[in-house]
């Protein structure tokens, strides 16, 4: 079977030497700024960087480039039931939580109601270990809560009681079961069938049997369906930041995500219908939750 190798088969095409007249200036601009960032980066290249920020090439510091799929987000199928999109892991998710706290918020009776400090955050560097100034293995959140409770006049001999009071949807999108890869799969999950409930032995996840009855008692007040999901035994499982933040702050915790497929392809795609899904995940955890949660600590 065909091997991809990362550094000699994923090389990118910028242009065509023969018509690249950039080339022919290179050395000579190179003489000029032996030590700048015209020795590091292809003239044209730079030449085209400096034309979209409107300044010269020579005046870029430097650069952290990454290519990316730069065709739009579109709708596919024949019933138009899918959407082709790149980075839908784990935009989907980012966009459900702060479409739906924005959508809470617009409720100035819920708000005046709530008892709870209702948050969306989102983190950078997931996909390479969350090890970062602005990933989730760090102190960049933990600190954020700390600040915020000081600011609500919270002691800190009650921060813990808050802390154990809270929960946080760890939300990261959910591999579905691809009808050319099924065996791949356990049972499921599958497109259209709602939010997947993630679920691991081994702490990959931070799926708790309690966090998940909360949970599921959420989506039934919102009409929401869920779906479960658990790594066959002979395939390895990956992780999120659920266990990481949990770990971090002692927050009861739980991973979902809507069902896609492709993940961490340049091009993936998910149910158009599981987006309204998480969407209104979103909605009723800010809605719904601190009442579920009362209800199940009088049992």
């Amino acid at each position: 079977a065909f091997q991809v190798n990362t550094e000699a088969h994923l090389q990118p095409v910028l242009c065509s030497s023969i018509f690249d007249d950039e080339a022919k200036d290179e050395k000579a601009e190179e003489k000029k700024d032996d030590e700048g960032i015209l020795t590091r980066h292809h003239l044209a290249l730079l030449k085209l960087i400096a034309k979209e920020a409107g300044c010269e090439p020579a005046e870029i510091v430097d650069a952290d480039l990454c290519l990316m799929d730069a065709q739009p987000s579109n709708l596919v199928g024949l019933y138009k039931e899918f959407i082709s999109s790149p980075r839908i892991d784990n935009q989907l998710s980012t966009w459900g939580a702060f479409e739906g706290l924005c959508d809470f918020a617009k409720d100035a009776n819920a708000v005046a109601e709530a008892k709870d400090v209702c948050l969306a955050v989102s983190f950078d560097h997931e996909e390479v270990g969350s090890q970062s100034f602005t990933g989730a293995d760090g102190v960049t959140l933990p600190v954020w809560l700390d600040r915020v409770m000081d600011a609500l006049a919270v002691s800190d001999t009650q921060k813990p009681e808050v802390l154990a009071r809270s929960f946080m949807v760890s939300a990261d999108c959910a591999h579905a079961c691809h009808p050319n890869y099924a065996a791949k799969h356990q049972a499921g999950p599958f497109f259209h069938k709602g939010i997947v409930i993630k679920t691991n032995a081994n702490q990959r996840y931070a799926t708790t049997p309690l966090t998940a009855a909360l949970f599921r008692e959420v989506c039934k007040r919102s009409d929401v369906p869920v779906q479960d999901f658990v790594v066959r035994n002979d395939s390895p499982c990956g992780s999120t930041i659920g266990p990481i933040i949990s770990s971090k702050t002692g927050v009861r915790s739980i991973d979902v995500g809507a069902p896609q497929w492709a993940m961490h392809s340049c091009r993936e795609t998910c149910a158009s219908s599981d987006a309204l899904h998480m969407l209104n995940l979103a909605k009723a955890f800010f809605a719904y939750f601190r009442e579920v949660d009362n209800a199940a600590a009088k049992l």
